[in-house]
């Protein structure tokens, strides 16, 4: 009997040209951030090479990234039974499921990485929040450069890209300390030459001697 009999006839073979109906958005997310053993969406984003905002999309489209899901399950080994339904064994050649057995094995890209630093504000002083790494186009989609200089400010569940070189003051939101008390807020350079505080209505001037800008917030991750 021929392949084309065969299959032709086989009942199974029939689901060929039905849907997958897989997981996708919050839920694989989650898988994945469970699977790689990161803390949170922005090391996952970095991790698999798309930009946090990408995942907000899949998140409200809940997309299912097929393409990736092999890539990840050329490189692991973990099955696509597992990484697209979250059932069945995560590692193939029907190893256990405990997370020690699974290894990823070395990839042979090479990514050049920075490390940003996270900061709150905390009554008018940067205390450190963490520390993660990025490679070069995560960093340069938040506008930033990733040197020693540039921050990262946790504000309440957002975090906030200050990119140091944008230090004029103006016009946005600026990262700036006076009397050596930090704190964000919107700044302007108005025509009468002067930099000006806006907070509402009123405005209040920027004196050079007693306030140091440190960088513009040039780009903001929202939580989800």
């Amino acid at each position: 009997m021929s392949g084309f009999v065969k299959y032709k006839n086989d009942k199974t073979f029939k689901e060929l040209n039905k849907p997958l109906n897989c997981d996708g958005g919050r839920h694989l997310i989650e898988r994945l951030i469970h699977l790689f053993e990161v803390r949170n969406r922005v090391e996952l984003s970095e991790l698999i090479g798309v930009t946090p905002a990408t995942l907000s999309t899949w998140t409200t489209r809940q997309t299912t990234p097929y393409e990736l899901l092999i890539r990840i399950h050329l490189l692991t080994g973990w099955s696509m039974e597992y990484l697209c339904f979250g059932k069945g064994e995560r590692g193939g050649n029907n190893e256990a499921t405990e997370s020690s057995n699974y290894k990823i094995r070395e990839s042979s890209l090479t990514y050049h990485r920075s490390v940003l630093k996270v900061f709150t504000i905390k009554n008018g002083s940067l205390e450190p929040y963490e520390k993660f790494e990025a490679t070069d186009n995560v960093i340069g989609h938040f506008k930033i450069k990733g040197n020693d200089h540039d921050l990262v400010i946790k504000d309440s569940d957002n975090l906030l890209f200050i990119n140091s070189e944008e230090n004029e003051g103006v016009s946005g939101k600026y990262l700036f300390s006076t009397n050596n008390r930090y704190q964000l807020g919107e700044l302007k350079l108005l025509p009468d030459g002067n930099t000006y505080l806006l907070d509402g209505d009123e405005k209040y001037p920027i004196t050079p001697e007693v306030t140091k800008i440190h960088g513009k917030v040039v780009s903001e991750l929202k939580s989800v």
